[in-house]
């Protein structure tokens, strides 16, 4: 084993416990300066990366408050260039806008109208700024609807033109006071096959109405048999009414000739048969079908009364409606005195019928919605 003289230490090793004091010193404040450059180096390295950091947050934050700002002078460049109807100017703003910044509030209004502007730029929005025009005008002429109703005829396909025509009907129908214009216009967007669903559906209702309000259900009933699926629930509604005024025509068919066959017997059997008018009257007006009648409609209108403020003249109109029909019935049988069987029970079938006409008639001109739950 080699002994190598005090103090002298291998090289490339550090000895912390060496046996000479002043080289173990001048080592301990080696290892101790560069432990501080280390630390130094350090701290100056997490300084720069914080004031990198710092400084490009920042610099986003500037360009994104930037971005928020340049959208939302878009969006109101596009609401007043629409409003000014430069239509074109404002959809690109509106997409210039949602460009940049998706996020924005406004954005989902911005989406909508810009679709909105694009399903009406045939034409380069040259008949939407004619329709606009016109719509927006307070103190449109008739002469002024009437042009445009000439220049729709002109307009490319579109949803435009139908447009148009239900801005046509509307002024010629309620300002002007021109349904058959009003009609006609309607119909146009009915068959126009550029027109969407909607305003198709829309010039349906319309001209339904007009149509009911001029007491033309035949024709309104015409006008949904054309387009029975374009409006399901006004096709059936329609029909409901149609349904509505045929059994009211056979009930006052079947109410009336029972009441003239009831005065043809009575006049028979006091002129052809000899009978006392007296007489006569007292066989065919009695005392029970009299208080029977009261009883419908008095009874029920009280009930009715106590119970609610339902409507009573469905009841007092059908109390006298059924007295009615037995005096028809008894004066049929006064004067056309017939005992068999087939007489006997056709009378009954009669008088059946006559109650169900009745009481189908007190309703609809009571209160028709009463008819609704019939189907009717």
């Amino acid at each position: 084993m080699k002994h190598r003289p005090c103090g002298v230490q291998p090289r490339g090793r550090f000895v912390l416990f060496s046996p000479n004091p002043r080289y173990r010193d001048s080592h301990v404040f080696a290892a101790s300066k560069a432990e501080r450059r280390r630390s130094q180096s350090l701290a100056g390295a997490i300084v720069t990366c914080s004031l990198f950091i710092s400084t490009s947050v920042g610099a986003q934050t500037i360009s994104a408050d930037g971005t928020k700002s340049a959208a939302r002078q878009a969006y109101e460049r596009a609401e007043s260039a629409a409003a000014a109807l430069h239509f074109s100017e404002a959809l690109a703003a509106y997409d210039r806008a949602i460009t940049l910044d998706p996020s924005a509030p406004f954005v989902r209004v911005a989406r909508a109208r810009a679709a909105d502007l694009r399903a009406h730029a045939e034409g380069d929005f040259v008949p939407l700024t004619r329709l606009e025009t016109v719509r927006r005008n307070p103190t449109v002429s008739r002469e002024d609807v009437e042009t445009l109703a000439r220049d729709a005829a002109k307009f490319p396909p579109g949803r435009v033109r139908s447009e148009v025509q239900l801005v046509v009907a509307e002024a010629f129908w309620h300002r002007f006071g021109a349904p058959d214009l009003a009609a006609q216009a309607l119909d146009a967007a009915l068959e126009d096959p550029s027109a969407d669903r909607l305003t198709r559906a829309l010039a349906l209702n319309e001209l339904v109405a007009l149509e009911r309000e001029r007491e033309r259900l035949d024709v309104a009933a015409a006008v949904v048999d054309r387009f029975p699926d374009l409006a399901p629930n006004l096709t059936a509604e329609v029909r409901r009414l149609v349904r509505r005024i045929w059994f009211g025509r056979l009930a006052w068919g079947s109410f009336s000739g029972l009441i003239l066959l009831g005065v043809m017997g009575g006049l028979r059997a006091i002129f052809g048969r000899g009978a006392e008018p007296d007489a006569v009257i007292r066989d065919v007006v009695r005392p029970f079908s009299v208080g029977f009648a009261l009883y419908i409609g008095g009874a029920a209108s009280v009930l009715v009364r106590i119970h609610g403020e339902g409507d009573v003249r469905p009841f007092l109109w059908l109390g006298f409606g059924v007295l009615a029909v037995d005096i028809a019935v008894r004066g049929w049988r006064a004067g056309f005195v017939n005992e068999r069987v087939f007489v006997r029970v056709l009378r009954a079938l009669v008088s059946v019928i006559g109650v169900i006409a009745v009481a189908f008639l007190a309703l609809q001109y009571a209160d028709a919605a009463y008819l609704e739950t019939l189907g009717l």
